[in-house]
């Protein structure tokens, strides 16, 4: 059984489910209850005693100081949340996406068989994202809002503390998008696909965006979400994968000689030749989040190296710095996004046929990686057994 899409025109807010209460969902958790037209019951396992007892404190430049904050309710386990006669207009899922190590389908299998979402919202970098849940779910006609954002949050250690920094943006689109037209192929025959949005979806990102928008979020709305999923990922595929490999900063290579650098370049303008060739970059589509005109594909090329090495130069001469999540998570032991921001890129570059022999080694490094990062995982759950049952 599904459920129509709620609407809030009413005086009742809805329900949203909310798998992932960390930094990010923390913060979209509060955005959509900011209104009351929305409440969100979250799941929660590690920090559920964080949450329940004292609440944590949001840190927010735009929305002032909330100490104690919490959502509207804190559960277990989605079988917890789906015990009662409680609907969800949407499942919304901030984790990150993690393919290789548990499967979208997998982590929602509860929120799935219960026949209580109206549609499922993904805010997850990568590209790809949302296909294996698509495939899961689409015999249920249950819409898909797929969304990335770009804000600025930093939790402390003990996840007490959320500090959100300067302005977000937060791009949404239906999956799956309008087609994109690949290089080579007749415009004509890439728009005879027969994809067009229901009014079920049109409905579910309206609701989607509106509740958002009334929190104060700045949300833009994309039919080609997969297009705009792809920019994004240029400076992702490009810069996690050298920080999560050899943990160093890009402003490193600020003063070293460009012939040295130049198969890192060369490395950028592979992954940005994909999207090119694929359909998903053309010159002159919008570039969130400063809404600015993409150039050529040589111009993108560059500017994910120029500019994230001079911005790391500039922190790094005003006495700061930055780590990519990717870097934290591999310094933490925590599974790494290989397979939806690099592996994503590899898989279509094959089937487009472009060749990209240096993404395919940085692949194939960050791979090793990731099964490193499973192994010790693994030997830590099994030497925390044999501590308990001595």
């Amino acid at each position: 059984m599904t459920v129509p899409v709620s609407s809030t025109n009413g005086d009742a807010p809805v329900d949203i489910l909310l798998i992932g209460l960390g930094s990010i969902g923390s913060v979209y958790a509060y955005i959509l209850e900011k209104t009351g037209k929305a409440r969100v019951t979250a799941v929660a396992r590690s920090n559920y005693d964080l949450y329940t007892k004292g609440g944590v404190t949001l840190a927010t430049e735009r929305f002032g100081t909330h100490p104690g904050w919490k959502p509207y309710r804190i559960v277990k386990s989605q079988s917890e949340a789906f015990a009662d006669d409680t609907h969800y207009a949407f499942c919304l899922v901030t984790t990150k996406c993690l393919p290789d190590v548990n499967p979208t389908p997998k982590l929602l299998a509860d929120a799935i068989a219960s026949g209580k979402v109206s549609a499922w919202a993904l805010i997850q970098n990568g590209l790809g994202i949302e296909e294996d849940l698509y495939q899961a779910v689409k015999h249920l006609s249950t819409p898909i809002i797929s969304s990335l954002a770009w804000i600025g949050i930093m939790t402390n250690p003990d996840g007490s503390v959320v500090n959100w920094r300067g302005q977000d943006t937060l791009a949404s689109g239906i999956y799956p998008p309008l087609p994109s037209v690949p290089v080579g192929q007749d415009a004509a025959v890439g728009a005879g696909s027969d994809r067009v949005f229901s009014k079920r979806e049109k409905q579910a990102l309206e609701l989607w965006v509106g509740i958002l928008r009334d929190g104060g979020a700045n949300v833009k709305v994309t039919d080609h979400v997969d297009a705009t999923r792809f920019s994004k990922n240029i400076w992702n595929c490009a810069w996690s994968s050298i920080q999560g490999l050899v943990r160093t900063r890009p402003a490193s290579w600020y003063d070293i000689d460009p012939s040295i650098t130049q198969p890192m370049r060369d490395f950028m303008r592979e992954i940005v030749d994909v999207g090119f060739e694929a359909g998903l970059l053309k010159e002159g589509m919008i570039q969130y989040p400063g809404e600015d005109l993409m150039g050529s594909r040589e111009s993108v090329a560059e500017a994910c190296w120029t500019r994230i090495i001079e911005m790391s130069h500039a922190r790094r001469n005003a006495g700061g710095g930055h780590k990519m999540s990717l870097w934290v998570d591999v310094e933490m032991g925590r599974p790494i996004e290989v397979e939806v921001i690099v592996g994503a890129v590899v898989r279509l570059a094959k089937q487009i046929g472009v060749q990209t022999p240096l993404l395919n080694y940085t692949y194939a490094l960050m791979k090793g990686l990731q099964v490193e990062i499973l192994e010790q995982q693994e030997a830590k759950r099994e030497a925390a057994k044999k501590t308990v049952t001595a």
